[in-house]
């Protein structure tokens, strides 16, 4: 089977207002796990200069988009044509973040993506010892490094370089299991145990919570009540 793995780089993190600067995909096969067909696109984004926030977490230049960047529509024709030979795209919280800025531009030149979806956030079974889902530190955590970390190609082969130690079969029943927000009712005196069970504290809403697959939770038996929203 082929996937197509996903990783897009962005003038900031509104999909309404932002503008792609690159994509990186690669068409993977899940029988050898192994890269087949590898793309990687600047896009010209029209003399726009780059928040200094963007270029110092991308290493990205606005002189780079100007002198080596294309049409954004040019490059998502390119995406699109490597995605007829894949069955899922897959991209690493890509429910957050790249799944909405791709159908924002897609929609803009009548185009769509039409095909299912893995988030690597959520949608593999991961070791019970790896807490963490920072794609970084998700490759420290499975022996290796990111040489450029939030580059798109990069990315990409680094989410593909993770999921070469675990079942596909495993990864694409998970990612039909719908992701619920889980939210612990315990007390102050009582908030340890929700941070040993991996919650994290939600400071402006003042709860702990948990996001994970519904298949999941089902397994699990937390020592206290809580609340689930499916997301």
């Amino acid at each position: 089977m082929f996937v197509l793995g996903l990783d897009l780089e962005t003038t900031g993190l509104d999909w309404d207002t932002d503008q792609i600067i690159e994509i990186g995909a690669v068409v993977w096969d899940t029988d050898t796990n192994r890269p087949v067909s590898l793309m990687n696109r600047l896009i010209d984004i029209g003399g726009r200069e780059l928040n200094p926030e963007i270029v110092e977490l991308t290493g990205i230049l606005s002189e780079d988009l100007d002198r080596f960047g294309i049409s954004e529509e040019d490059a998502l024709c390119e995406l699109l044509d490597l995605a007829e030979h894949c069955e899922y795209v897959i991209a690493h919280n890509g429910n957050g973040f790249d799944k909405h800025f791709l159908d924002n531009a897609l929609r803009k030149y009548d185009q769509t993506l039409n095909k299912p979806w893995i988030d690597t956030m959520h949608d593999v079974p991961y070791r019970k010892d790896v807490k963490t889902r920072k794609l970084s530190y998700l490759a420290a955590e499975h022996n290796f490094l990111n040489p450029y970390a939030h580059r798109a190609l990069f990315d990409v082969l680094t989410m593909f370089q993770v999921l070469t130690n675990y079942s596909w079969v495993d990864i694409i029943e998970l990612s039909k299991s719908p992701t619920v927000r889980v939210q612990a009712i315990v007390s102050y005196e009582e908030r340890v145990k929700a941070k040993e069970a991996g919650f994290r504290w939600d400071a402006p809403n003042r709860v702990w919570i948990k996001d994970m697959k519904k298949v999941q939770l089902d397994q699990m038996h937390y020592p206290f009540e809580y609340t689930t929203t499916e997301i």
